[in-house]
């Protein structure tokens, strides 16, 4: 019996994901400039044409794996805005972040990885930039209703802190003291810690 369209549909999108997580592991392993399609399928299990019935190039790849990236960042952003009121949003939006970290460690090592790579920064570096500019943008609305003087310059702080304890998290998971240091976030900006 020949397969459903909704089956080749399931398929398809399963073995999309899986070229996406290879290719996302290898760049950060390997590095974007040294990881060849080649490798990407064998590490994907397919061979090198039907790699490309996917995607018609590394750098299209690249770019799936960015958008993988950041609908996962945006999901848990979108989650918080959607379902807290304004003004009220930055102790649950710092909170999803890091939830999301340390649930899912690998992911965010790699996309750490990925985001240093020059060659990689060639092709999505105004993507970062953009997304970056947009989650600060929250941070600094949000600052804004909680009265802070200049929000602007203290979103680019409160960003700066959050990009650093990522960085400090992936080090030493074990050791880093995130939840505390992730309440004396929400208590420095005028939200209230558990």
């Amino acid at each position: 019996m020949p397969r459903t369209t909704a089956q080749n549909e399931q398929i398809r999108a399963e073995t999309r994901a899986v070229i996406v997580a290879s290719a996302m592991r290898l760049f950060a392993q390997q590095g974007y400039a040294t990881t060849t399609t080649r490798n990407i399928a064998t590490a994907a299990g397919l061979s090198v044409g039907l790699m490309y019935h996917y995607f018609d190039s590394k750098e299209s790849l690249l770019h799936a794996v960015f958008d993988f990236v950041m609908a996962r960042i945006d999901e848990t952003v979108t989650a918080v805005l959607l379902t807290h009121p304004a003004g009220e949003r930055l102790p649950d939006l710092l909170r999803a972040i890091f939830e999301l970290l340390t649930s899912h460690q690998e992911f965010w090592g790699a996309m750490y990885t990925l985001r240093t790579q020059p060659a990689i920064t060639a092709v999505i570096g105004d993507d970062f930039r953009q997304r970056t500019a947009a989650l600060r943008g929250c941070f600094m609305d949000e600052l804004a209703r909680a009265g802070q003087e200049k929000p602007e310059l203290e979103a680019y702080y409160l960003y700066s802190l959050v990009e650093g304890a990522i960085q400090q998290y992936l080090l030493d998971p074990i050791n880093y003291p995130l939840a505390e240091i992730v309440e004396k976030m929400i208590a420095q900006f005028g939200g209230k810690p558990r």
